[in-house]
């Protein structure tokens, strides 16, 4: 496995030497970079810097001083003390000197080419600050952006005429300043000026088509990240499981950021901007080199080891170093991505070795890569050198186009080529689910036959049930008219065995006065023959105060003859009325008389039955009750079934307690009273009580504890739908067993 990694570490480190040569040794048509030579004191002399069309002087040998005086300008003026080699293209930070004072000189001697004095020149100045242009003491132009003074923006482009005729030797001096700013990025790669040299005729053409090809291709790269970003966002919103997109959209968003900080930081106004510009371009570049490494280990689901992590950790270090410090030495420049590409050929072999297609995908692209920068290498070379033997009479620029559209190709293939095979991953996945798609239709098709199968044989069924439902139900139809027979005789019974009770009250409830009345009758008529006795003796034998006494007496049995008719009467009226179907309508109505009717009336249709029943009534009338707006027949009913149960209850126990041989006194105890704004009537009796199980059932239709042929189980039932139905109020039952029970009514007032 050594091999083939030792082979593309040479290849990668020649290939960057050679670039690094090419930048060198490289420049645009008509320069003529000067030599230096000693003289005979073993001082520097730098000779004439030659102009031309097309000429980039910023890598001429320049002469440099900090500070600031106007003799500096002259051509007579000796500079051999200055600094040298110090360009006005070296960045601000680089320049140390400069970026203490904020202000310095630079000269330089030029000589125009015979060729460039008989066409005019001017001198495209690029230039970041303030400066004044010198040729042979004299001023030429002076560069100032506008609103520098008050804090606005040091960028500024201008064209300078250079008022060159002849091939003689002249001075160009700059007289360059600065604003300083405070910066966030120590490694600020702004220069001072950038200057070219263009004939009047086509040269501003070319240099603003190489200034918009440079621009474009930012923009472009820019645009295929942010587009790939966007891809694989929504590939990780369709598939969050899959955690590579995530991680590949943070990478190209972080790539699509440096792009276009990298074309911002040639237009930022302040030192402040370009250096937070330039900040925000190295985090990208780093931060997408290491996301795409951390994304190839999770497509290739390997486990990141410690080689990963210090990668990671050289890239961190190497950006603080250059936020805080400044630019680290040329040695260790690009030992950190030196690294990430090797750990991405190491990884991309691990994929080769594999047999699953898509893991070979990072070395396809790594293999692409290699051979674009292998055909680097050899239009570099190959060109260079026919261009040296005179093969090919055309620039070296010609070149560049080839070179950099290959370089261009290596720099996406391994990020397009990762999002490339997720893209095939989705197209399988598509294509699985297509397949399955077509296998859950056919089974969807056969799903629907047997249902519609299932259908036929569910409606067959449901026609033998429809049948089978209509026979029963015919049965039961007839099952119901019998019951419904069977109801309405227990009704009946019920009704006529309430109805005999209170007949027997009523016939025992008669008697008493038809027996006054016979009696008072009797006696009146033996007073009438004693008084017509009295009458037919001679008149000297009456006694008229024996005739005055009976004639009182006969008046006086008279007027309880008439008491005991109107008593009767008002037996067979309340009779009449509770047999008198209900009108349904309420009624203001006196509890309290109400109650001590319907209990005597109960009392005497027992004793009508057992003339031995003997029980202690005791009743409790609230003397403040208020009349209540009741049905007084559907009310009379519910009272006359509790007490009658009342007395049932207390007969039973009288029994218990005869055959016992104990000592008990029956009582029913009946209380009205208002509880806010209710009224309550309590039946409580001292009988045997009802147990857990039968209060459970007690309201129940058709349940009894009665013998059979006593009761039909109708009587609570019905008293608990008048009280809680027809009236609104409750019907409640408590009880001790072998204690008490006590019925409560509860009626509201209004």
């Amino acid at each position: 496995m050594m091999r083939p990694f030792t082979v593309l570490c040479l290849l990668l480190l020649a290939t960057c030497s050679f670039s690094q040569t090419i930048r060198m040794s490289s420049g645009k048509s008509g320069i003529s970079v000067s030599t230096i030579q000693r003289d005979s004191t073993d001082t520097l002399v730098n000779k004439p810097f030659r102009l031309a069309g097309g000429n980039d002087i910023n890598g001429a040998h320049w002469r440099f001083k900090e500070g600031d005086s106007a003799t500096w300008a002259g051509p007579d003026y000796i500079d051999r003390h200055w600094v040298k080699t110090i360009t006005p293209k070296e960045t601000l930070r680089g320049n140390k000197a400069l970026w203490n004072s904020g202000k310095g000189w630079y000269r330089l001697l030029i000589k125009a080419k015979k060729e460039a004095a008989e066409e005019p020149m001017n001198l495209l100045i690029k230039q970041f600050g303030r400066s004044e242009l010198y040729l042979d003491g004299r001023l030429l132009a002076k560069v100032v952006p506008f609103r520098f003074d008050s804090g606005g923006s040091q960028r500024i482009t201008q064209q300078v005429a250079l008022p060159i005729t002849d091939t003689n030797q002249h001075v160009l001096a700059i007289r360059y300043a600065f604003r300083k700013e405070p910066t966030l990025f120590a490694e600020l790669g702004e220069p001072p000026m950038n200057l070219s040299v263009l004939t009047v005729s086509g040269g501003l053409t070319g240099y603003y088509l190489s200034e918009s090809f440079g621009v474009a291709i930012a923009f472009l790269c820019a645009g295929i990240f942010s587009t790939l970003s966007l891809l694989h966002l929504l590939f990780f919103r369709a598939n969050r499981l899959q955690q590579i997109n995530r991680t590949l959209f943070w990478a190209m968003l972080a790539f699509a950021i440096a792009f276009l900080a990298d074309f911002l930081s040639d237009v930022t106004p302040t030192l402040t901007l370009d250096s937070l510009v330039e900040l925000a371009g190295k985090l990208g570049f780093r931060a997408g080199f290491a996301l795409l490494l951390w994304g190839v280990y999770q497509y290739l689901n390997i486990r990141a080891g410690w080689f990963f992590y210090s990668i990671v950790s050289l890239v961190t270090i190497d950006l603080l170093y250059r936020t805080f410090v400044g630019p680290p030495p040329d040695y260790i420049d690009g030992v950190a991505f030196l690294l990430s590409f090797i750990d991405y050929i190491r990884l991309s072999w691990i994929g080769r070795k594999r047999k699953v297609a898509d893991a070979r995908l990072p070395w396809k692209s790594l293999k692409l890569a290699i051979l674009c920068i292998g055909g680097v290498f050899l239009v570099a070379v190959i060109g260079g050198i026919a261009i040296g033997a005179k093969v090919l009479n055309v620039n070296f620029d010609i070149l560049l186009v080839p070179i950099f559209m290959l370089l261009f190709i290596a720099l996406l293939s391994i990020p397009v080529g990762l999002s490339l095979s997720l893209v095939q991953d989705y197209t399988r996945t598509y294509r699985s689910l297509e397949s399955n798609l077509r296998e859950v239709e056919q089974l969807s098709a056969r799903t629907v036959a047997q249902e519609q199968e299932k259908q036929q044989i569910l409606a067959r069924q449901n026609e033998t049930l429809e049948q089978l439902v209509t026979e029963r139900t015919a049965a039961l139809d007839q099952s119901l008219t019998e019951l419904r027979t069977t109801q309405d005789q227990l009704i009946q019974r019920e009704k006529l065995a309430s109805l005999g009770e209170l007949t027997a009250g009523v016939a025992h409830e008669i008697q008493n006065p038809l027996n006054f009345v016979n009696n008072f009758s009797e006696v009146s008529v033996e007073l009438l023959t004693e008084l017509e006795e009295e009458q037919q003796r001679p008149a000297d034998e009456r006694d008229a105060e024996l005739e005055k006494e009976i004639l009182g007496d006969i008046k006086q049995n008279i007027g309880k003859i008439s008491h005991h008719g109107q008593r009767a009467a008002s037996i067979v009226k309340g009779m009449l009325q509770h047999s008198r179907a209900s009108t349904g309508q309420r009624e203001p109505t006196d509890l309290n008389a109400l109650t001590d009717e319907y209990l005597r009336l109960a009392y005497h249709g027992i004793r009508a039955k057992e003339k031995t029943f003997e029980v202690n009534l005791v009743t409790h009338p609230d003397p403040g009750l208020p009349a209540v707006a009741i049905i007084p027949q559907d009310m009379g009913r519910v009272l006359m079934n509790l007490f009658i149960n009342a007395f049932h209850a207390v007969q039973e126990r009288t029994q218990q307690s005869a055959a016992n041989a104990g000592t008990y006194q029956p009582t029913v105890t009946v209380t009205t009273e208002r509880s806010g704004d209710k009224v309550k009537i309590r039946v409580h009796d001292n009988g045997t009580g009802v147990s857990d199980e039968v209060r459970n059932k007690i309201f129940q239709p058709f349940f009894t504890t009665k013998p059979t042929g006593k009761g039909t189980g109708l009587g609570l039932s019905l008293s608990y739908d008048i009280i809680t139905k027809g009236h609104g109020g409750t019907l409640d039952l408590q009880s001790e067993p072998g204690e008490f029970t006590e019925f409560i009514v509860t009626l509201p007032v209004a």
